[in-house]
């Protein structure tokens, strides 16, 4: 009877899997394809999880352990990189909105596709020239104190 079970369990687990590997492929958007992907880590995991603690008693405790740490990590990483990808569509909106108005002449081609990793990489640069000349700034300023 146990041998049964976990067979079910394992079809149940095989079956949001597929389902959740052809969301990944289909869906239009990062945001889609996440949710997804959380199905995969959730659903599909743990019915693989379950037939194999049936099939397998000797490893129950392990794969219960296992089954624990996806269910406590998996949140933080969706959630890490929704906000990630929230962060870069609302980088390329204002780039967009920024080169559009830029445009002089009306038959400026539209800006669909805007690598936003350029404009990250030159902003962080940026800040960090920003900030090494705000502290030799200070230095000089330390320096002065010091010898008067």
């Amino acid at each position: 009877m146990l041998d049964f079970l976990g067979v079910i369990a394992l079809l149940f687990g095989l079956f949001f899997s597929a389902v959740g590997v052809i969301g990944v492929i289909r869906l239009p958007d990062a945001l889609a394809r996440l949710h997804a992907s959380g199905k995969v880590a959730i659903l599909g995991l743990f019915g693989l999880l379950l037939g194999a603690s049936l099939l397998m008693p000797s490893s129950a405790l392990r794969l219960l352990t296992l089954g624990l740490f996806v269910l406590l990590t998996s949140p933080v990483a969706t959630h890490a990189i929704a906000a990630s990808v929230y962060r870069r569509q609302e980088i390329a909106k204002e780039l967009t909105q920024e080169l559009a108005q830029d445009s002089a002449s009306p038959e400026a081609p539209p800006f669909a596709g805007v690598d936003v990793t350029g404009v990250i990489t030159r902003s962080r640069i940026q800040d960090i020239l920003d900030a090494q000349e705000r502290a030799t700034r200070q230095r000089r300023v330390d320096s002065d104190k010091r010898k008067s």
